[in-house]
């Protein structure tokens, strides 16, 4: 397959309008909230559009995720950098940026033809693995907030909070679970409270959110898909 038809089979196949319409006003909305209330924040521009193109390719199933949470990890680490958000800022350093490199040969191995292109085999939780879940989130968010406010950081209980939920979220993508999308529907509801005061960062996360219902709902039907492909393959 040419270069070409991969990027096609990638960026253009399986797309549905709707889709293609919310994508287009997020970005939109984040050009004007640069332009007009930020005018000296192009960084945050950059990340909030590279971050909502990443997490849309992620609700898709799509691989091309990581190259635009790449450009995402290093911009938002300058932002948080400049906003005094410590847990933020190693959040990017030691979760997503090795979680871009890591996440990408994870799914390689692990994809699947879906609507014209391909998408990723997802799973879902067990009971055992919701209980080491929420014991382990919560142990680490307790012990978290601590470092954070010995480090002398802003916002330390909601900053440390988001940080773990990323932390968990983050594997649980990695590893292509669907409950991924509660931890980030939680999360992106807290870092709208976090980012108030920064509106391109602000509409970010509130893309985030949407995003994260419609990933839910299409990682559900993925998941289906898989169990189908499996009943299938032990039935020949």
């Amino acid at each position: 397959m040419t270069l070409a038809a991969r990027l096609k089979r990638e960026f253009v196949s399986g797309w549905k309008p709707f889709e293609v319409v919310w994508l287009a006003l997020f970005i939109i909305a984040q050009i004007w909230a640069y332009d007009v209330q930020t005018p000296d924040s192009w960084l945050a521009m950059i990340s909030g559009i590279s971050g909502i193109l990443c997490v849309v390719l992620v609700s898709k199933g799509k691989i091309s995720n990581y190259f635009f949470g790449l450009i995402f990890a290093y911009t938002y680490f300058y932002v948080a950098w400049g906003s005094n958000f410590l847990g933020e800022m190693n959040t990017v350093l030691y979760v997503y940026l090795p979680s871009q490199f890591i996440g990408y040969f994870m799914w390689k191995a692990n994809m699947q033809n879906s609507d014209g292109g391909e998408s990723v085999i997802a799973k879902a939780l067990t009971v055992k693995g919701w209980v080491t879940l929420i014991v382990m989130t919560t142990v680490g968010t307790l012990l978290f907030v601590q470092a954070l406010q010995a480090a002398g950081g802003s916002s330390t209980g909601l900053d440390g909070l988001t940080t773990i939920i990323t932390v968990a979220a983050q594997i649980l993508m990695i590893l292509r679970y669907r409950e991924q999308w509660l931890l980030w529907i939680g999360l992106n509801i807290l870092s709208i409270f976090l980012w108030a005061e920064t509106p391109a960062i602000y509409l970010m996360y509130s893309a985030y959110l949407l995003n994260s219902l419609y990933g839910y709902y299409n990682w559900t039907k993925l998941v289906k898909r898989t169990n189908l492909n499996i009943k299938t393959v032990n039935s020949l």
